[in-house]
């Protein structure tokens, strides 16, 4: 993670949710780089995340210790707003970088104001009314769809230069699946020629092909 004082140019963003440079106290510009986490749930949080440019994977856990897909993806927005809004010290879930993710990051202690500031705090409304859409429409997405459209959104979302090379254990979990069930899958696409199997994961043979069996999920 690289951390630097957040420029004019940076903290031109928070113009989006009504902010001013002069409105927001000791912002910082942090940079993840890809597979870094951002957040961990249950451990502590005192700042808002502005994010910037780059994608991040949203997951919260079972009670069992299994991770479950949240939102999943995030480019643009809020982390940590409602954690503010509920006066929780600790992030609701684990938030990590899918490439490079950079952030302006507002504390909380320095910045109590942003609350009463009646353009922000309608911006922040639009913001958590947005993530209960997200979560909704993924929750249909779990019923409704196959493992396959579920796995192949996963992959048009998370391959790095056209190849996907996250841990198969991982993505069986996120996409409440089994191991043996997901590999069969994997299987298959190889087999259709969608993808090709490597030492260092799967390429992306045909990105149209990809696309059309993934439709818009998680999009």
């Amino acid at each position: 993670m690289e951390k630097r004082l957040a420029g004019k140019e940076d903290l031109a963003l928070l113009a989006q949710y009504g902010l001013q440079d002069a409105d927001v106290k000791q912002p910082v510009l942090l940079k993840f780089r890809q597979g870094e986490y951002v957040l961990r749930e249950g451990h502590a949080i005192d700042s808002l995340y502005f994010v910037l440019s780059g994608k991040a994977k949203v997951c919260l856990h079972s009670s069992s210790g299994k991770q479950l897909l949240l939102c999943y993806f995030i480019s643009s927005g809020i982390l940590g707003d409602l954690e503010m809004l509920m006066e929780e010290p600790e992030a609701f879930a684990t938030v990590q970088a899918v490439s490079d993710f950079e952030c302006i990051v507002v504390p909380f202690s320095k910045n109590p104001h942003l609350l009463n500031h009646s353009v922000f705090a309608q911006g922040l409304a639009r913001e958590l009314a947005g993530k209960l859409k997200q979560r909704d429409t993924y929750s249909a997405t779990t019923m409704l769809y196959t493992l396959e459209e579920r796995l192949c959104a996963y992959i048009v979302q998370t391959n790095c230069n056209g190849i996907f090379r996250e841990t198969l254990t991982d993505v069986a979990g996120l996409l409440g699946s089994s191991y043996r069930h997901l590999l069969r899958c994997l299987q298959k696409l190889c087999n259709d020629g969608v993808l090709k199997k490597q030492t260092n994961g799967f390429q992306i043979v045909n990105q149209k092909m990809l696309q059309e069996r993934a439709g818009d999920l998680y999009v």
